[in-house]
């Protein structure tokens, strides 16, 4: 019997989490386009990849940086061969043990069981406050 889209999608999920980067190496179409708002002086691994290889790359960085990284879809909506997911992310930091929580918006597209497109939104200034361990002065002054 055949996966439905929602079941792959939290699959995607446990195989990220648990760091099983070769199993979700295989998720990724292998011309995926890759893209997070997330700001490069903070998060150089991120931003626009292309290609298995490069995504990959870019998240093993992300399971070097963080020692423990949890993904919990919180909303799923499907949509033929596409996806809008609301997910709770909860990372330990491995240099300073700081649990870093953010909330995220993924849109996925799919080419049969495979990400096809990813699209990453998250709140990058709580993000960034969070990582750096301090609130940011935005006051321009």
């Amino acid at each position: 019997m055949a996966v439905s889209l929602k079941e792959r999608i939290y699959e995607i999920y446990r195989t990220f989490s648990a760091g099983d980067l070769d199993e979700l190496a295989d998720m990724f179409d292998e011309n995926v386009d890759f893209v997070s708002n997330a700001p490069l002086e903070v998060f150089p691994y991120l931003g626009r990849r292309v290609g298995r290889a490069q995504v990959m790359k870019a998240l093993k960085i992300v399971h070097d940086e963080f020692s423990s990284v949890d993904y919990m879809p919180l909303k799923i909506i499907v949509n033929d061969q596409s996806a809008g997911i609301v997910v709770s992310i909860r990372l330990t930091q491995r240099a300073t043990e700081r649990i870093i929580r953010v909330f995220a918006a993924h849109f996925l597209q799919f080419k049969g069981d495979r990400i096809s497109e990813y699209r990453a939104f998250l709140d990058t200034f709580e993000a960034v406050q969070q990582v750096v361990g301090r609130e940011l002065d935005v006051s321009g002054g």
